[in-house]
């Protein structure tokens, strides 16, 4: 089922914030975890491709566990670019004991067998509920692209980065005050 033939067949013109959205995608993500792709920056800038739906996001890390921010659904043809349709898909994958020993061999210089992650990356990305589902106790999430800014794609994702950071700075100072003094 094409997700615009479903529940997702609304489309979000305006920005929510990241606590509404990101289960949203989420959600989204467990019914349909092929063909997703996430770029992020180190300022705090993320794109995130779905198989029928795309979104813009501005997060602020609040710890290394928890974020706040906006973001909003985007139409974006013009991001369909050779690099990002190229990138493995973003996912969950399941590792077995084996996919962990090789992986800390090759991290320790104890092995060179460098393809074992590319064979963990081609393998088909899994929903969380299939994860819970089963017995698994370690997952490979990503790859998610980094650059160092968005100034490579269209003056449109350049416009929403500015307004999507002053939104999520107000957010964060309304929500945060003696955070938001401490840093900004």
């Amino acid at each position: 089922m094409n997700i615009r033939e479903n529940k997702w067949v609304r489309k979000m013109t305006e920005s929510q914030p990241v606590e509404k959205l990101v289960p949203r995608i989420v959600e989204q993500y467990t019914e349909h975890p092929r063909g997703w792709r996430v770029i992020h920056t180190p300022t705090g800038d993320m794109l995130i491709f779905g198989p029928d739906v795309n979104y813009q996001l501005r997060l602020i890390e609040l710890s290394p566990f928890s974020f706040t921010g906006v973001g909003m659904e985007i139409d974006a043809p013009e991001l369909n670019d050779d690099e990002i349709t190229a990138a493995p898909e973003f996912g969950l994958r399941p590792l077995d004991e084996n996919d962990i020993h090789n992986l800390i061999a090759v991290i320790m210089g104890q092995s060179s067998r460098i393809p074992q992650i590319g064979e963990i990356v081609r393998r088909t990305p899994v929903s969380p509920a299939q994860l819970e589902r089963s017995d698994v106790r370690h997952i490979l999430s990503g790859p998610v692209l980094s650059r160092p800014d968005l100034t490579a794609f269209s003056p449109e994702v350049i416009r929403r980065q500015y307004e999507l950071k002053r939104q999520a700075m107000t957010i964060f100072r309304e929500r945060y005050p003696q955070r938001a003094g401490m840093y900004f």
